[in-house]
């Protein structure tokens, strides 16, 4: 077995507002900074590496994250890799990005409960009789 160490500043140690688990996932993401292809890094790798139990959780700490400037992170595509960077003009760019991809997502979720609310509507006054399962 071979030890490797990593250098944490100590201002993320000393940090109150972040979490146990966000200062190791800074310090995981971290590690791969200088990897030519940029940082690639998927949920699944961070979630064996820290133990959290879902990926709910691991979005809300990514975002924190984010919050305080630390990482930003982009998707590209579906189950693919998430991006990280720590560059902060690169950081802007995965922020517009997100936010132009959360705001169609709201749209989405909002045009569903639309739809949900009318038919449910149409069955309260009758105008459409849900069927039931025969026995």
């Amino acid at each position: 077995m071979s030890w490797t160490f990593e250098k944490v500043d100590i201002d993320l140690l000393d940090n109150l507002s972040l979490n146990s688990h966000e200062k190791l996932l800074f310090i995981l993401i971290s590690r791969f900074k200088n990897v030519k292809n940029g940082i690639n890094i998927t949920n699944t790798y961070l979630m064996k590496r820290t133990g959290i139990q879902s990926k709910v959780t691991l979005r809300k700490y990514l975002d924190r994250l984010a919050n305080f400037g630390l990482v930003a992170r982009n998707q590209p595509n579906f189950k693919k890799p998430n991006r990280f960077t720590f560059n902060k003009n690169k950081m802007q760019e995965f922020i517009r990005t997100n936010n132009v991809r959360r705001k169609k997502m709201s749209k989405i979720m909002k045009a569903t409960k639309s739809q949900q609310k009318t038919y449910s509507h149409n069955i309260n006054i009758g105008k459409v009789i849900p069927i039931k399962n025969k026995i």
